[in-house]
């Protein structure tokens, strides 16, 4: 900063981002008084420095007393002061200093100059003026001070300039000689000059080249005669301080420029900007400035423009009021001469009119003008006196035109002109009139008779003042001449009764009333209206009248179509004046196509009028059933006769119908007259319906009870269920009463027989067994199928009116028979006594004739009152599945409680209904009738009574159908009445919605599902569908999204657009391949926002085209983000829809990682397409699927019950009683190498056997005590894998508060975190806490965790409580945090029999739908939950997993033999049923077959069972009886076999045959098992010996045996011959040679293994080392790599050391003796050093080593459950190339407790006995480390050497 030294500190209040204002502030000397200088403010804006380039500049700043800067309506006010460190110097330099003088100003008084210009006149000569030294005002007048002032302004260079003025016009030559003459003879003769003239000031600038020329042009030219002759004034130009500059950047800013001139110098505040010539006036103080700017070149930056822009800036004079050019001064031109038009009437006017012409001259007088009125063209020429205008002479020049033009155009307006027309013939009158009315008034009158006007022109106020005047007598003239002239006469087309409403009600008089003259008659014969008067008049008139026909109203007659026939046909002139005129109705009738018009003057005229024809007026019609009758020729004759005679009729026919239309007063006797006619010949059918064996029986049985009668009369056709009865009216009503009296006196029933064999049995004894039905019973028998009893389809009911309640029940009322109703419930009313004797009862007691019987059980069960109710199964003809019987009130006027029971009976019959799960419900006029209660008060009480049930129940009530039935109108009308009262619905608003609903429910009103959207009939098992009353399909996929074939498939994506992340997203991207990433990163061009959609192409999917949607993660409602997911679902539908497109899948958007409730989702999708199918215009999107990944079953669940619960769809295990579904959270279980698997809400749950501490999960979960110490069981392996720094993290953590569980780092666990929970043997407690686990793994976003087996060691839970609790934790966690980050769940547990329950705990949660298959065998599914089955042959099993308990599986499920029988009486009936019964019976046997030989049946066997349950016509069933205390298989089982006796005997044998076959098969199974037990004979290859299968060990040495010298084998799929006994095999085909041979197992266990390699015997030992594809080698290896899975296994050796072996095979012999089990030897891992290895493989093992490495059990050899344990460094010491060594031995553990440090032998198993335990232990209940404290109880059996 040493470039600005001088410093200020400043203060005050102000906003940082002022600091560039505060600078220019102080930069502005204007402002501040500053200058150049650097301003640093601090950050919070209150104190500063401002640096000065100059002390000067410092000064005027410090001394200026205020400072304040204004930003807009804030000011800032600021203090200055010097640094401290300034001030003593400041203060010394300021009393030091001088005030500065005066800046000198030159001497220019006029006194001054008068004085030299006399003394210049008498003595120019002699003049002692000296030009050098000019005098300084205020200046002492010292030689030396004029010498000084006067070389200053030589050295200056500045020039003088004179001014010449009042030059009146002279030319620039006579200025210039003017001047050379003034200097001639002077010393200024022969100097340069120049002139300027300003000829808007009258005057002319004289620039010399020096001041002494001017001086003496001032001298000299005040005595120039030329100057004095022409009254010019020569006077010197004053100094100037100002500046005028041009050509500025267009909007400038003032700030700006004024910055940029104070850098020359000081500037005055007074800037003048003009923005219209881009021009500024700048005022300097000191005049030398002047001079600087205007030598210096200027460019200055614009707004908005980064390059600089030049202007110029010149001297500026205000004596002058113009700036000095020079040579290049512009000139000043006149404007163009101005020409304006004006009105030539106007303009006539003015020529004549010199006071008007004056006034125009004088308006015009201020605008430097001359105006020339030679035309209406007017010419305004500029004045030369308009340049000589000063200062304003430019601006005056610019604004001439438009402020001329706009002075002319006011001073015209002043003055009016109108025309007056005046015809031709009339000119001669009414021009001397005019002429005499104006003679007072200053107007002008301008004829035109050629075009028959006459203009008046003046000012306005002249001429509005006889205007009106001047027209009156123009009319007046006019008129008379006219009708002088003439009148004409015009003609209207007009009816008679036109006439009559519209002229002679009123408008003739009113015409005459202004027309006196005018005529007007009407003419009848043509219609016609003549008008004569003057033509004017008549065009009124005309006018008047016809306005007044078009203003008549016209209103379609509404009548019935035969009505409006007959009046086309009737003469409607007549027709009016009958009807309307002569009743004194205002009214007519006029035709309009095919319409007839009902016309008046006013609505209530319409109105009478209307009410008159339905009064007069109307139609009668009656049906004609035999269409036959209308053709014949006495028919026609008839209509003839009656046309006749009745002018007032007319009568039309149509095939089915005749109507006869006309007077009221006719029509009735011409109707009777037809109608009479019609019935007496036509024929009629008629058709009466029944079971097809009722009819049967009619036909055959009753034959006498109507042939006879009908013969000849009418005929009679038996169908299958109708008999058809045609002929002449008169019989068929005769005999129909006839055959319907025999239909119901017939009795029907069908009667079940659900025994085996049964139908086959009847037809082949049909034969007999009929006629003995018809002959002794008189009944009639068939065989009919087990739907065909069921009645005949019903026909279509169409309600008359329908309703849906805001609770979503539809309401309909319904004109029909309630029994031919198909719904779920009837409501029938009933009495105490539940006696069906009489209406609806009776009618319902008729179709099902078990009804009554029904009624009776329930009477003596139980005691009703009134408003009681029951429901009751119906049968028999019925259509529904219940009768609801409501005990109704009687009522009486007076007792008003009959209403409130009656409302309680409706509620408690809707209670039932609901109870029922009934859907549908038909509901008659309960109390109406036989109770009493008035049709409109009983429907009132029912309609109401269904609101408020509905109100209480809400939207859980299961009906949602409600037809209101019945056959009488009038009660069918108070039904509709009593819905639009209630519910408060307008009959015209309801109208619609019933016509809305009533078109998409025309077929069954009472179907149980939705009418509105009609469910698709799909197969079983397949995919929900519906379609919506627009057409729309929507249907529910369970499938791959990725495999989808619709036209757009919609994916969801992050805002990263990365389609790699999300199931679906990613799914969809590898089906599609990558250009599908391609194509949604190349439309989303810029960063999208949540709820964008962007559209692509599909790439390789089968999909047209991607819907990719932006979605929004769920915040439990809190925010938008249903809407945003909505708006997407709404936009994805009209995308399509734009497009085009004919279909559209989605997957289950958001209910993913998302976090959506299901609910929601499914709901929002399912109500925005129906939204969608109902609103949309065009019809392209045919259906919308909704894809559901098949493993996600919760989602499956949740989608399919809601799709269900929207379109009211029965699930399909409700619609089909063979399906079961078993809803369970988790997906089908499935096994993979040991691991059990499923999913649960997305999540994937395993079960497995294992080490825990060997997880690789992101969390693994500790079981341990409440301080979280426990060092026993899990919680022990965990802490010491873990390592010492978690073991003391829990002790910390456990001292502090928690839940039950605390989280900890993973120590050398190969996990992230250890959860440490506090387990109890309570199994509420673990579910909690494994649910906070889980939640807790959630809420650290982990993915992955892995549990032990909580509770099932020291907390004494079984593992079946463990695993259900765990479970349910699973499964509660999940449902409650859908969104959770966690992927996969698993359960390690490590004592493998523990592994069966917890799988039957996950098989007991899973999702399921199961066939009620009626097979024997597919049965066995219902009963075991595991995967095997009677086909399988394991009965063994499946006994087991039933505990030992009883069960029965029946076989397939019996068709019922269905017997429709029909007889003349009850007892008929029932003695035909008997017989039946005792005919079927006794053939009926069924045998039982007990044998344990059943439960190994082979496959070929249980198929072979199950066939002949269907080809034979048999039950096969299966009992079995656990035998008590046992849960093996050890009960028996039997088979029993029912059906025709034949029948059960074939069965019989046969199954005696499988049990002969499957003994042999389990006699064969035993020897093989016994032999291979015995004896094994192996194969080589490759050098090894590999064991032949247990079959082929069989058959070999059952040849062996046998004496055989060869026998027939395969190997490996080839054919071998082996020669015995020691082989070779050689092949059949080629030749090829196979070593075999022998081994006898029970002398193999005394000596060597037989895979041990052949050793020299010289050899007490030896290793040999195995081959990597030796399964031998393998398995070592999988142990080894099961906890040491990084490690490299260079090699592996047998150790065979014979005499070790036999030795440790006798002591495991001797261990199983002595504790009597065979569960004594385990596999374990023991590391060494390779010193140690040569004396092991000799010796064995020799614990006198004991604690070298460890001891912390005891003083004996230790051995490793994990070979990770023995591979640490301190067991498996590396040598020098860092190998290291370790042995897979065999150990005999035995029974094992708990070691401690310093035992030299185990423990006693207890106190009485000396019996030791054989080994020790880390931890009995799960150990790890096991002590041997013999050497010869292992034997080193591999050596693993790895690095």
């Amino acid at each position: 900063m040493d470039e600005f030294p001088y410093v200020l500190l400043v203060e005050g209040q102000w906003d940082p981002k002022l600091k560039n204002k505060i600078t220019i502030y102080f930069q502005s000397k204007n402002k501040s008084g500053g200058g150049n200088c650097v301003v640093e403010l601090d950050a919070e804006g209150r104190k500063g420095t401002v640096r000065f380039k100059d002390e000067e500049v410092r000064q005027r700043v410090l001394q200026k007393q205020n400072h304040e800067l204004k930003t807009g309506q804030q000011t800032v006010k600021m203090t200055v002061s010097l640094p401290p460190s300034d001030v003593s110097n400041v203060k010394e330099s300021t009393s030091s200093v001088n005030k500065p003088p005066a800046a000198p100003i030159l001497h220019t008084e006029a006194s001054d100059i008068t004085k030299r210009k006399a003394d210049s006149c008498s003595a120019l000569q002699h003049s002692t003026l000296d030009h050098k030294k000019p005098k300084l005002l205020g200046e002492p007048k010292s030689e030396d001070n004029e010498e000084v002032k006067a070389t200053e302004e030589e050295d200056d260079g500045t020039r003088r300039q004179a001014v010449i003025e009042n030059i009146q016009n002279s030319t620039q030559d006579f200025l210039q000689m003017l001047v050379e003459n003034v200097l001639k003879g002077t010393p200024a003769e022969l100097n340069d000059f120049n002139i300027e003239v300003i000829q808007e000031s009258n005057c002319a600038v004289v620039t010399f080249s020096c001041n002494k020329d001017t001086e003496n042009f001032i001298l000299s030219g005040s005595c120039y005669s030329v100057i004095k002759k022409k009254q010019m004034r020569v006077r010197i130009l004053e100094t100037t301080l100002k500046v005028k500059a041009e050509a500025l950047p267009f909007n400038i800013n003032s700030d700006l420029l004024m910055l940029y001139f104070e850098k020359f110098g000081d500037v005055e505040d007074n800037m003048v900007v003009s923005e219209k010539e881009h021009s500024a006036i700048i005022t300097f103080k000191d005049p030398a400035v002047v001079h600087a700017v205007i030598k210096s070149q200027h460019a200055i930056k614009s707004q908005h423009v980064l390059k600089k822009q030049p202007f110029r800036v010149l001297p500026y004079y205000e004596s002058l009021q113009t700036a000095l050019y020079g040579k290049n001064r512009p000139s000043l031109k006149l404007p163009e001469t101005l020409t304006e038009n004006i009105d030539p009437t106007i303009w006539c006017h003015l020529n004549k009119n010199k006071k008007s012409m004056d006034l125009i001259n004088k308006a015009m007088s201020t605008s430097f003008c001359k105006l020339d009125f030679g035309s209406p063209d007017v010419k305004i020429t500029p004045l030369p006196s308009l340049l000589q205008q000063g200062g304003q002479t430019r601006k005056l020049i610019q604004s001439w035109r438009e402020n001329t033009s706009s002075l002319f155009s006011e001073s015209i307006s002043r003055f009016k002109s109108f025309e007056l027309l005046v015809q031709k013939d009339a000119w001669s009158e009414i021009e001397p009139e005019i002429q005499k009315a104006v003679a007072a008034v200053p107007v002008t009158l301008v004829p035109n008779i050629v075009q028959g006007a006459m203009a008046v022109v003046g000012l306005k106020e002249d001429v509005t003042s006889i205007e009106s005047d001047l027209k009156e007598i123009v009319e007046r003239i006019t008129q008379k001449i006219q009708r002088e002239t003439g009148s004409v006469t015009d003609n209207i087309d007009m009816p008679p009764s036109i006439h009559q409403l519209i002229v002679c009600h009123g408008l003739k008089q009113q015409i005459l009333n202004k027309f006196p003259e005018m005529e007007i008659n009407y003419h009848e014969n043509n219609k016609k209206l003549t008008l004569y008067g003057l033509r004017n008049e008549v065009l009124e008139t005309k006018n008047a009248i016809l306005q007044d026909v078009v203003n008549l109203i016209r209103r379609p007659v509404e009548v019935h179509q035969s009505v409006l026939d007959f009046l086309h046909n009737s003469d409607l002139e007549k027709m009016t004046k009958s009807l309307f005129f002569t009743k004194g109705i205002d009214a007519s009738l006029e035709p309009d196509g095919d319409r007839v018009l009902l016309i008046g003057k006013t609505e209530s005229d319409i109105k009478d009028g209307q009410l008159q024809l339905k009064t007069e007026l109307g139609h009668l019609s009656f049906d004609v059933e035999d269409a036959g009758v209308l053709t014949r020729l006495d028919w026609q004759d008839l209509i003839s006769n009656i046309k006749n005679k009745e002018s007032g009729v007319t009568i039309q026919t149509t095939v089915k119908q005749v109507l006869i239309s006309g007077f009221a007063q006719d029509i009735h006797g011409v109707e009777k007259q037809l109608r009479d006619f019609v019935i007496e010949n036509s024929n009629i059918e008629k058709t009466l319906k029944a079971h097809k064996t009722v009819i049967k029986f009619i036909k055959r049985h009753r034959t006498k009870d109507w042939l006879e009668d009908v013969k000849g009369k009418v005929n009679v056709q038996f169908k299958d269920e109708t008999i058809v009865i045609d002929g002449p009216r008169l019989h068929v009503s005769q005999y129909v009463p006839l055959f319907e009296k025999l239909l119901t006196s017939t009795h029907h029933c069908v009667f079940k027989v659900a025994k085996p064999g049964a139908k086959k049995y009847f037809k082949e004894k049909e034969s007999m067994w009929a006629p003995i039905a018809k002959n002794d019973m008189d009944c009639l028998v068939e065989l009919v199928d087990e739907d065909d009893h069921l009645a005949p389809v019903k026909p279509k009911i169409k309600s008359v009116y329908e309703f849906k309640t805001p609770d979503g029940v539809e309401i309909t009322v319904n004109k029909a028979d309630i029994c031919l109703f198909k719904v779920d419930a009837i409501v029938c009313g009933s009495n105490e006594a539940l006696l069906l004797d009489g209406g609806l009862a009776k009618a319902l007691s008729n179709a099902d004739d078990k009804l009554q019987d029904a009624c009776d059980q329930v009477g003596t069960r139980k005691k009703l009152t009134i408003s009681d109710a029951i429901v009751l199964d119906a049968g028999g003809r019925l259509l529904c599945k219940h009768i609801i019987f409501a005990l109704a009130p009687h009522y009486r006027p007076n007792y008003q409680n009959a209403v409130s029971l009656l409302g309680k009976t409706v509620r408690k019959s809707l209670n039932l209904a609901d109870q029922e799960n009934c859907q549908s419900v038909a509901i008659p006029a309960i109390g109406s009738g036989a109770f009493g209660f008035p049709p409109d008060l009983c429907a009132e009480t029912i309609v109401k009574s269904i609101k408020d049930f509905c109100e209480i129940i809400g939207g859980n009530f299961v009906t949602k159908q409600i037809h209101l039935v019945d056959n009488n109108d009038t009660t069918v009308q108070a039904f509709q009445a009593a819905v639009q009262k209630i519910y408060g619905v307008s009959a015209s608003s309801n109208q619609q919605q019933g016509q809305s609903q009533a078109s998409s429910s025309q077929s069954q009103a009472s179907s149980s599902q939705s009418q509105v959207h009609r469910p698709l009939a799909t197969p079983q098992g397949s995919s929900p569908s519906i379609q919506t009353k627009e057409g729309l399909t929507i249907t529910l996929k369970t499938c791959n999204i990725e495999d989808t074939t619709m036209d757009v498939v919609v994916n969801t994506l992050s805002s990263d657009l990365n389609l790699g992340v999300g199931a679906v997203s990613n799914a969809l991207l590898k089906a599609a391949g990558p250009q599908l990433q391609v194509l949604v990163n190349q439309q989303a061009t810029a960063p999208v926002n949540i709820g964008t959609v962007i559209v692509t192409a599909g790439a390789n999917l089968k999909n047209k085209l991607v819907f990719h949607a932006v979605a929004p993660h769920y915040n439990q409602g809190k925010g938008n983000e249903q809407k945003v997911l909505e708006n997407i679902i709404d936009e994805c539908l009209n995308q399509a829809e734009q497009r085009q497109q004919k279909s559209i899948v989605f997957s289950a958007i958001g209910t993913g990682n998302l976090g959506f409730p299901k609910q929601v989702v499914i709901g929002s999708m399912l109500d925005l397409t129906l939204k969608f199918s109902s609103k949309r215009g065009t019809r392209n999107v045919q259906e919308v699927a909704f894809a559901l990944h098949p493993q996600d079953a919760q989602t499956i669940q949740v989608f399919t019950d809601e799709f269900n619960k929207k379109f009211a769809i029965q699930p399909a295990s409700a619609n089909n009683p063979t399906q079961q579904t078993i809803s369970g959270p988790f997906s089908k279980v499935t096994t993979v190498s040991g691991v059990h698997g499923t999913t649960v809400g997305g999540i994937k749950f395993q079960v497995l056997s294992g080490d825990i501490t060997a997880e690789k999960t992101d969390v693994i979960v500790n079981s341990t005590n409440k301080d979280f110490t426990l060092k026993a069981g899990v919680s022990k392996a965990i802490l010491e894998k873990a390592g010492p720094n978690v073991e003391a993290e829990c002790q910390q953590l456990g001292t502090q508060p928690n839940k039950g569980y605390i989280m900890t780092q993973a120590g050398n666990l190969q996990c992230k975190k250890i959860i440490h929970i506090a387990a109890q043997s309570n199994a509420v407690h673990i579910e909690k806490l494994v649910k906070r686990a889980l939640e807790k793994c959630a809420k650290e976003k982990f993915t992955s965790i892995s549990f032990p087996a909580i509770g099932t060691g020291q907390g004494g839970l079984s593992p079946g409580q463990a695993a259900d609790a765990m479970m349910d934790a699973v499964v509660n966690m999940v449902g409650q945090s859908p969104q959770s980050s966690l992927k996969l769940i698993r359960i390690v547990i490590f004592q493998a029999p523990m592994l069966n329950d917890f799988y039957k705990s996950m098989q007991n949660r899973e999702y399921t739908i199961k066939q009620k298959d009626s097979t024997l065998y597919s049965r066995i599914k219902t009963y075991v939950s595991n995967v095997t089955s009677f086909l399988t042959g394991s009965w063994e099993k499946e006994v087991r997993q039933h505990g030992g308990k009883d069960f029965v599986i029946e076989g397939i499920k019996i068709v019922p033999a269905c017997f429709s029988i029909c007889g003349p009486t009850p007892a008929a009936v029932d003695k035909t049923k008997k017989f039946l019964e005792e005919m079927i019976t006794p053939d009926h046997v069924f045998q039982k077959i007990t044998d344990t030989a059943i439960l190994s049946f082979s496959d070929k066997d249980q198929q072979r069972i199950q066939d002949m349950q269907s080809t034979l016509d048999v039950s096969i069933r299966l009992e079995y009886k656990a035998k008590k205390g046992s849960d093996d298989s050890s009960g028996v089982a039997t088979l029993i076999v029912e059906g025709l006796s034949r029948d059960v005997l074939i069965a019989s044998h046969e199954i005696q045959d499988m049990l002969k076959r499957a003994k042999e098969d389990e006699i064969l199974k035993k020897d093989i098992e016994h032999v291979g037990e015995l004896v094994e004979w192996q194969y080589e290859q490759a050098g090894q010996y590999k064991s032949f299968d247990p079959r082929t060990n069989f058959e070999l040495e059952k040849a062996l045996g046998g004496g055989a010298t060869d026998i027939k084998i395969s190997i490996q799929g080839q054919d071998y011959k082996v020669k015995l006994p020691e082989g070779p095999a050689v092949s059949t085909t080629g030749g090829n040679q196979v070593n075999i041979r022998r081994i006898d197992k029970l002398k193999a266990t005394e000596s060597i293994p037989q895979h041990w390699s052949p050793m020299n015997n010289k050899d007490l030992f030896q290793g040999f080392i195995l081959k990597t594809t030796d399964p031998e080698y393998n398995d070592v290896l999988t142990r080894f790599r099961a906890t040491c899975p990084n490690n490299n296994v260079s090699k592996i050796e047998r150790i065979q050391n014979p005499g070790m072996w036999k030795n440790y095979q006798n002591n495991k012999c001797v261990m199983e003796l002595k504790n009597g089990h065979q569960n004594n030897e385990k596999r374990l891992f023991h590391g060494t050093s390779e010193q140690t290895i040569n004396h092991i493989n000799k010796s064995g093992f020799n614990r006198s080593y004991a604690g070298k490495n460890a001891a912390a059990y005891g003083n004996g050899t230790y051995f490793a459950l994990n070979a990770s344990y023995s591979a640490n460094n301190t067991y498996s010491v590396p040598n020098a190339q860092g190998q290291k060594h370790m042995y897979l031995c065999r150990v005999l553990t035995g029974d094992y407790t708990r070691g401690n440090g310093g035992m030299i032998v185990p423990p006693p198993k207890n106190t009485t006995t000396a019996d030791l335990y054989d080994t020790v232990v880390d931890n009995q209940a799960a150990p790890t480390i096991f002590v041997v404290f013999r050497d010869d109880n292992a034997y080193p059996e591999y050596l693993i050497t790895f690095t």
